[in-house]
């Protein structure tokens, strides 16, 4: 009796905490073994790990940040960059050269950067943009406040920039601050016709119109 006494004490003293068993019994999140991630560098996408933090791109040797980011309370300093979103709350302060995200970037606090994203950018209500903003599509909510230099949308600047050289170079400066005109293809009609303007005539003033003062600055 004294052993079999002895045993049950000690299974209750190594018996696990609850805090153990209730995260045991709890349902798991379901990780898939592979995703398919887009560049931000290139554009180009590639199939990397369901667990992968971080990987490099085969096309172009880039290395990558795969991870959706959410700014709670703020960031200061080093540029955003991401295979995924960026979501910043409506609390959170971003004051960064370059925020680049591969999906949509959602502005709900204040943001003080130059912003790139190959999806969506969502500007709130709440929101507040200094910098600018180069993204597939925009969407500003009524009551948002802007104040940028840029907001270029469609933009094909995703993939068609250096984002390491826009990230070293001074805000509104380098790469991320310059907007690319695309040049439109003419679409000549079967039957066009070609309009010749009329050369302008000088304007001859009358030489006995009085002369007039003029001011020199």
């Amino acid at each position: 009796m004294a052993n079999a006494g002895a045993a049950v004490f000690m299974a209750s003293f190594f018996k696990p905490p609850r805090f153990l068993m209730r995260d045991r019994g709890s349902p798991r999140i379901a990780i898939p073994e592979s995703r398919q991630v887009t560049c931000y560098r290139c554009t180009q996408t590639s199939i990397v790990s369901g667990y992968a933090e971080s990987s490099s791109c085969p096309h172009c040797a880039g290395n990558l940040r795969l991870l959706p980011i959410e700014i709670i309370k703020g960031h200061w300093g080093t540029s955003i960059m991401t295979t995924e979103s960026v979501l910043v709350h409506e609390h959170a302060k971003v004051i960064a050269n370059l925020v680049v995200a591969s999906h949509d970037i959602i502005i709900e606090g204040a943001i003080h950067s130059m912003c790139i994203c190959g999806g969506t950018a969502i500007i709130r209500s709440t929101g507040e943009l200094k910098g600018g903003v180069r993204a597939a599509q925009l969407i500003i909510e009524p009551g948002a406040t802007i104040e940028g230099s840029i907001v270029e949308s469609p933009s094909i600047a995703l993939g068609t920039i250096d984002v390491d050289a826009a990230a070293r170079a001074r805000p509104g400066t380098g790469p991320a601050a310059q907007i690319e005109f695309l040049s439109i293809k003419p679409n000549p009609q079967p039957n066009h016709q070609i309009i010749e303007h009329k050369r302008l005539e000088p304007i001859v003033v009358p030489k006995d119109r009085p002369p007039r003062l003029r001011v020199v600055r």
